[in-house]
């Protein structure tokens, strides 16, 4: 089982955009907006948003089950802000990247994360595959 490995694995999830990167880079970093696309499935939502966008700041997104209300808080700190480009950020002791990059009229997000060693690893890959899913269906959609 990949939970009992203590070796931190990276993962990787990109998608494609069909949006400006200045639209795509507000949709992702507006508290407003990330409520209604940072979400892992349709039976989820995520009803709290904190967000200060800046080196520094700090973040938590609520994301929960609706039925039940069980889930769990993402919070951490942002260590590096590119405007339109890069942010990095820590979770929890674990370090994400989220990269744009424009293409055209269309924007490639690419989010590299370090997983955790107790959930197993292709969850962790379905979830943020489905969140970016999720992203790209919200942006596409304005």
């Amino acid at each position: 089982m990949e939970g009992a490995n203590s070796i931190s694995k990276t993962l990787v999830s990109v998608v494609l955009v069909e949006r400006p990167i200045e639209d795509v880079w507000g949709y992702w970093i507006g508290s407003a907006s990330i409520k209604q696309w940072n979400i892992p499935f349709d039976d989820w939502h995520c009803p709290t948003v904190t967000n200060d966008f800046r080196e520094g700041g700090q973040f938590n997104f609520r994301m929960e089950r609706i039925e039940d209300g069980e889930g769990f808080d993402y919070r951490g700190v942002y260590d590096h802000i590119i405007p339109l480009e890069y942010i990095e950020s820590t979770s929890g002791g674990r370090n994400c990247i989220v990269e744009f990059q424009a293409l055209d009229n269309n924007t490639i997000i690419r989010e590299t994360f370090e997983a955790d060693t107790i959930t197993p690893l292709d969850l962790q890959q379905k979830f943020t595959d489905s969140v970016l899913g999720n992203f790209k269906k919200f942006a596409e959609s304005r």
